[in-house]
């Protein structure tokens, strides 16, 4: 299996006050997290988002640090077979980023970068706590995890013509 990555570095000012996270992940692009793209945003409505979900495995000790310091977690947080963590963090990309999210697919291993922002609970989940997301700086596909695709060994074969 594929090692998974996750760091924070925090942003401060001249005072010491936190201004921003900055987070790097690698992991997989899994089925519920493949990036979907709204185009309807903005003040005009001609801005377009892409929306996805990053998984990583093993690291909820790194990630918790953060969600101690903010108060937040991450979409899901859950434990596999093995008892070992899977924490799903939702992303977020603008315009150009957008389109190249968009291009993920499931399975692809993915490096995302960027700021860590907080969303509060919308009125239906009043008390819950609020999430902490990525508004993607960078997103690059790193490969394929553990899909196979079968390739046939005759793909390449051409049909012989005027034999007789």
């Amino acid at each position: 299996m594929p090692r998974d990555y996750f760091s924070f570095e925090t942003i401060r000012d001249h005072d010491r006050n936190v201004i921003c996270y900055f987070i790097t992940v690698i992991g997989t692009i899994e089925k519920d997290g493949v990036p979907h793209l709204k185009t309807d945003l903005g003040e005009d409505g001609n801005q377009k988002m892409a929306f996805g979900k990053v998984t990583i495995h093993n690291l909820d000790r790194t990630i918790s640090h953060l969600l101690a310091d903010t108060g937040c977690r991450v979409f899901s947080h859950d434990t596999d077979i093995e008892d070992k963590a899977v924490d799903v963090i939702s992303f977020s990309a603008k315009d150009w980023r957008a389109e190249e999210a968009c291009e993920l697919e499931e399975g692809d291993r993915v490096l995302v970068e960027g700021r860590g922002y907080i969303r509060k609970p919308d009125a239906q989940h009043e008390g819950s706590r609020s999430e902490m997301r990525i508004t993607a700086t960078g997103i690059f596909r790193l490969g394929r995890s553990g899909y196979k695709k079968h390739v046939s060994l005759n793909g390449g074969m051409l049909p012989q013509e005027g034999i007789e």
